[in-house]
């Protein structure tokens, strides 16, 4: 894919757990994660599934990034660069609301984090969700459908 590494989304984790990706996929490859993906996994309610999630998250051990923007309610302080003043979050978000047809609130926020992320850091973006991929590309990122 001619990419320096892979940003996975949450739903990579997601589909480790439950089986429908061995975990040998990721063995040798260059991939990444932001504190939002893992914050994502331990908001899960059930404490089965949550450890189950967040092992899935340690055996791949993704390289931590600090997110391309600190955004409120969403972001760590600590784990969030500044933002930029290109505007590039905003202007995400607001067509993820409008590919969406409604604001979903911090979900669609997270979603732009990991995807602007990957975008300045020019990695590929695996994700199971078409219209985040299809918005990161829109945006001058690359972005692919899960490995399997």
């Amino acid at each position: 894919m001619g990419t320096s590494g892979y940003m996975l989304d949450t739903t990579e984790f997601n589909a480790v757990a439950k089986g429908a990706i061995p975990l040998s996929i990721y063995t040798g490859l260059r991939v990444f994660a932001t504190h939002v993906q893992l914050d994502e996994l331990n908001r899960t309610t059930d404490a089965q599934t949550r450890a189950r999630l967040v092992a899935a998250f340690e055996a791949i051990g993704p390289t931590k990034l600090l997110s391309e923007t600190a955004a409120w309610d969403v972001g760590k302080w600590d784990e969030a660069k500044w933002s930029a003043e290109d505007g590039l979050f905003q202007k995400m978000l607001a067509r993820l609301i409008e590919l969406d047809g409604k604001d979903r609130g911090l979900n669609q926020r997270r979603d732009i984090l990991i995807a602007e992320t990957a975008i300045k850091n020019g990695l590929t973006l695996l994700s199971g969700d078409e219209r985040l991929r299809m918005l990161t590309e829109e945006f001058g990122g690359q972005a692919a459908t899960p490995l399997r």
